[in-house]
């Protein structure tokens, strides 16, 4: 069926005598009805056999005898998807059997006799999941990486004769082999939209009798399959997983709690926290603080931009209550961050426990956890501290120019 079905009635249309094989015997049929329609004296044989097994790919080499084949089409093939470690193994081995291990057993057949007249050739049908690690079908993309590597070999070794070797790699393509995953994919952004198959065989057969090596329909293809070649293998495959895989899971964000007791009432601690415009007078790591005055009508969160060095905020309040705790939300570009201070008096009121707690999330402080997760603590403890010395009316110790 897809591609497989129209290689066949491309190549019958050439006046050539086809032998075709799958375990599909009703497909088989249909694919006889349909190139029938087109060329009614095409010679065409069929072959019921189960490529993923010794059988069936000994069954058609006995069909085949001693006859000379002028073109194989190693198309026979289909995948799977999913975490490998919920994989069924014996689906995933039958995969390896046709994918592999029947296209080299009838290469290996095959190719000799090619290589003996000086003509013919093959076509194998990879597929561009084989120019980066595939997960989520690791086993497919493997298989397919192998097609690709072993007919480049075979190209290189089979050019002087005469005899072309080719591996057609198309993208995503509507042949079937999607509704075979056993699987729904759809969410997935690689099988999203899928290519029609004419242009795809129209290119790999013209690739075929040009003698390419490697045929990708498609410039996106195209700058896919090259894009592997510049790009670290671990990078590739967090991309591809992402392409290939379910709606990523949330990132976790950086959390980051910190606690500090103020030598000072609950009441002075909170005045300082909530008057954010004076914030650069004690906050050691603020350069500025702009109000941003709301809409005339409005009732909204109070909001401000500051500089936190060296970043610039957009920030709003999102909880305040005298003097028990204040939050605010910060963004800027790649980082989304909430800090909120809980305070608690002392049982005489003389001193206060602040606690402080953190979030970041975005892609920003994905990339840099490691780096930012330790800056963040060692900065927020330093506001506390600062926190502290305001409180308790010590002089700040460090600069405030404003920059």
């Amino acid at each position: 069926s897809g591609l497989g079905r129209g290689i066949a009635a491309r190549v019958a249309e050439k006046g050539m005598s086809l032998v075709l094989t799958g375990r599909n015997e009703a497909r088989l049929h249909d694919t006889v009805e349909q190139i029938r329609r087109t060329k009614p004296d095409a010679t065409l044989e069929l072959v019921v056999a189960d490529l993923s097994t010794r059988e069936g790919v000994s069954a058609l080499l006995d069909h085949i005898g001693n006859r000379p084949i002028e073109v194989l089409v190693n198309n026979a093939g289909f995948g799977s998807y999913g975490p490998f470690a919920e994989a069924d193994l014996a689906r995933e081995t039958d995969e390896v059997g046709v994918d592999v291990s029947a296209v080299l057993t009838l290469a290996r057949a095959l190719l000799p006799g090619m290589i003996e007249r000086q003509s013919g050739g093959i076509l194998n049908v990879a597929s561009t999941i084989a120019f980066q690690p595939a997960p989520y079908q690791a086993v497919y993309g493997a298989c397919k990486a192998f097609v690709l590597s072993f007919s480049q070999a075979l190209w290189a070794e089979a050019r002087s004769s005469g005899v072309a070797v080719t591996a057609l790699c198309p993208g995503p393509t509507r042949t079937g082999f999607v509704e075979a995953l056993g699987a729904n994919v759809g969410h997935t952004t690689v099988y999203r939209r899928l290519a029609e198959p004419g242009p795809v065989i129209e290119a790999g057969l013209r690739g075929f009798e040009k003698g390419h090596a490697v045929v990708i329909p498609g410039i996106k293809n195209q700058l896919l399959a090259a894009s592997g070649r510049f790009t670290p293998r671990e990078w590739m495959a967090r991309l591809t997983g992402r392409l290939l895989g379910a709606k990523a899971a949330p990132r976790p964000p950086i959390d980051v709690q910190n606690e500090i007791v103020v030598k000072a009432p609950a009441d002075r601690v909170w005045d300082l926290l909530s008057n954010f415009d004076a914030w650069p007078s004690w906050h050691g790591a603020c350069r500025w603080v702009k109000r941003i005055e709301s809409k005339e009508g409005t009732e909204q969160p109070a909001a401000f931009r500051w500089k936190a060095h060296p970043v610039v905020l957009e920030s709003s309040v999102i909880a305040s209550e005298r003097p028990r705790s204040f939050a605010f939300s910060a963004d800027a570009k790649g980082l989304h961050a909430e800090h909120a201070f809980t305070i608690v008096p002392s049982p005489d009121g003389s001193s206060t426990v602040v606690v402080s707690h953190e979030t970041q999330r975005g892609p920003l402080p994905w990339v840099g956890r490691a780096f930012l997760s330790r800056h963040l603590d060692a900065a927020n403890k330093e506001w506390l501290a600062d926190l502290a010395r305001a409180a308790t009316g010590e002089a700040p110790t460090t600069s405030q120019s404003a920059s």
